[in-house]
């Protein structure tokens, strides 16, 4: 396609992004109907020339190759695997012919000759097919209590007599159960040719789903006990337990080491909490590594599940971020850690972690806003027209605002944000700083060294550098430029490179991925900036700065939710022009730099230290109790 029109742009429609960084990429996700809207709002006011797919059997794409046909059916070009094409014109009709006979002569093969589909048949297709139906027809029991038979752990694969009486007695999703009970009959019916067990089981299957039926309601569902007993889910014992009240901290990110604001600021927290409340913490994390001593420190208990990532997201009307945190494993432990322990508050950190609530109960459920999810994304839907974009501004406004509804407290990092919120009671908590961690550098800084701090796991993060480097850095010369960018910001340059390409490739620019502790670069650096263009909740990276001494530049974006005062704690500016005009000023007038040094640790110190933030939360726990 590119060697028939090289003149004009060429669009790929595909799950998985191009290698090709020249391409234009539009995501293959969801269902019809979504793809067409997303694939009309990449086209929006163009034509197209040439809309090919290719038409490979046994591939499960005919909705995408459907979207091409519906785009452009009179530019529609059909290439099959043996690279023969035509387009649906009547020059094309004895290729189409071809093409059919050929397809055809191939589907006869396949299930008539003598190694085809029919000849591999044998009877146990036949329990094969009853037992596949069976799941549809039985009856759920109205008694709680399953049969003694049935209450076995969940054996391994080869699959056993015991492990289908366990899925019919347990189950009583029926969706759920079809999943299990359509794999488990498969590697049965896949085994049956060659194992007479697996014949004789088969054989009885269907008897199995009709007669076990699940019971109608149960305390603890069999889907939770099979998500359980997949190996994602741990269990760590902290600390001894006392007599406090206790408190079921439910986190989507690990909350140590501080590789990004969302960990500090639990961090901080629970260390001081430690002191009045048995805290419980259950989170997500991506390894199957144990915990850090730091948490067993604080914690009785630290249960820890691990997250299966997958690029296919089921089809739902919440937002793609809830979708992929929502894990029946997850589920389960919240309800075992709940029966276990009966904490009084369970505290939601982060928004799309708002979907476990109903399994938080009876505790109080109280969720932590580290940012209103669905202003950030108003802010970068105003310049942006990507299709997916304002869907997900839809799904976060309908998901974050039903959430707060459910909430006994919903927790803002600042007025503004808690003024936004609806529905529930809101308190404001303010993000902080360990004043006795981070201090004023006894040595001055490297002249000219200007710092930025964002993990480029935060989409913002990416397009404010992007926005520095290419308004800011170029009208200071002889500068240096320090960024420090989090864990694994290689993958998310990557992964966000059709967002937003930051122009990292300059002289005088050092990149640092994680960095465990930062404060030997707050020391060496003469400036920090905050050049956001869209920013939500609070930026702890500023009171950092501030608490260290350093004078600090910032957008309106990068100071959002701050109580600041413009010219006295910091210098504001709104341009990329009006930011290096303040930089190269700061250079030349070290004078300035001390004052506004001094001005921005004595704020910090008057309202934004943890120990009085920690003495805030523990008087709404008390309230709420």
């Amino acid at each position: 396609m590119r060697a028939i029109f090289p003149e004009l742009p060429l669009y790929v429609v595909s799950e998985f992004a191009p290698a090709e960084k020249d391409l234009h990429w539009v995501r293959y996700r969801g269902g019809l109907l979504e793809n067409l809207a997303r694939c009309r709002g990449a086209f929006r006011g163009k034509s197209i020339r040439l809309a090919g797919v290719l038409l490979v059997p046994n591939v499960p794409f005919r909705r995408m190759r459907l979207l091409a046909l519906i785009l452009a059916p009179f530019y529609f070009l059909a290439v099959n695997e043996n690279l023969n094409d035509f387009m649906l014109r009547p020059g094309s009709l004895p290729a189409i012919a071809r093409h059919f006979t050929w397809r055809a002569g191939n589907f006869l093969r396949w299930h008539f000759s003598k190694e085809g589909m029919l000849a591999r048949r044998g009877w146990h297709d036949v329990p094969y097919l009853a037992a596949r139906i069976a799941p549809f027809l039985r009856v759920r029991r109205s008694d709680p209590t399953p049969p003694e038979a049935e209450s076995a752990a969940v054996p391994s694969t080869p699959v056993s007599a015991d492990y289908l009486k366990f899925l019919a007695s347990t189950v009583s999703t029926p969706k759920i159960f079809r999943r299990y009970w359509a794999s488990a009959l498969k590697s049965l019916h896949a085994d049956a040719a060659r194992n007479p067990s697996a014949r004789t089981l088969l054989w009885q299957a269907a008897a199995i789903a009709l007669r076990g039926g699940a019971p109608i309601s149960s305390a603890f569902p069999g889907e939770f006990l099979l998500a359980l007993s997949d190996g994602s889910y741990a269990v760590y014992p902290g600390k001894p337990p006392s007599d406090k009240p206790r408190v079921l901290i439910i986190s989507a990110y690990l909350p140590f080491p501080l590789s990004h604001g969302g960990a500090v600021r639990i961090h901080n927290l629970t260390a001081r909490a430690a002191a009045d409340w048995d805290q419980i913490l259950v989170c997500f994390v991506e390894t199957d590594a144990p915990p850090p001593p730091e948490l067993l420190e604080r914690f009785v208990e630290v249960v820890l599940v691990r997250r299966i990532g997958s690029h296919s997201v089921a089809r739902s009307d919440r937002p793609e971020v809830v979708e992929e945190f929502s894990s029946d494993a997850f589920r389960a432990a919240l309800r075992l850690a709940v029966r276990k322990w009966s904490p009084v508050i369970a505290q939601l950190e982060f928004t799309h972690m708002a979907q476990y609530a109903a399994d938080c109960a009876p505790a109080a459920p109280i969720l932590v806003e580290h940012d209103i999810t669905f202003d950030l994304y108003e802010q970068m839907a105003r310049t942006s027209s990507d299709w997916d974009l304002h869907r997900e501004l839809k799904r976060w406004r309908s998901f974050e605002t039903s959430a707060w509804r459910e909430m006994r407290c919903v927790v803002a990092m600042s007025a503004k944000d808690q003024a936004v919120i609806i529905g529930a009671r809101a308190v404001t908590l303010p993000n902080g700083v360990d004043l006795d961690r981070f201090r004023v550098a006894e040595q001055d800084p490297e002249p000219r060294r200007v710092l930025f701090v964002g993990s480029f796991s935060h989409l913002p993060n990416l397009i404010a550098i992007a926005f520095f480097l290419d308004e800011v850095w170029p009208r200071l010369p002889d500068a240096k430029l320090h960024i420090i960018a989090g864990a694994n910001h290689e993958y998310f340059l990557d992964y966000q490179s059709r967002q937003v390409q930051p122009r990292l490739d300059q002289p005088g620019i050092e990149l640092e991925g994680f960095v465990a502790d930062v404060r030997p670069a707050y020391e060496r650096a003469a400036i920090v900036v905050a050049p956001l263009v869209a920013s939500a909740g609070t930026n702890l990276k500023i009171l950092e700065a501030m608490a260290c001494g350093r004078p600090v530049v910032s957008t309106p974006a990068g100071v959002n939710g701050l109580d600041l005062e413009p010219g006295r704690d910091f210098i504001l500016v709104h341009t990329g022009a009006e930011m290096a005009e303040a930089i190269a000023k700061l250079f030349a007038s070290p004078d300035e730099c001390r004052r506004l040094a001094a001005a921005g640790r004595r704020r910090v110190e008057e309202s934004y230290g943890w120990d009085e933030i920690a003495r805030k939360q523990t008087e709404l726990y008390r309230a709420l109790i």
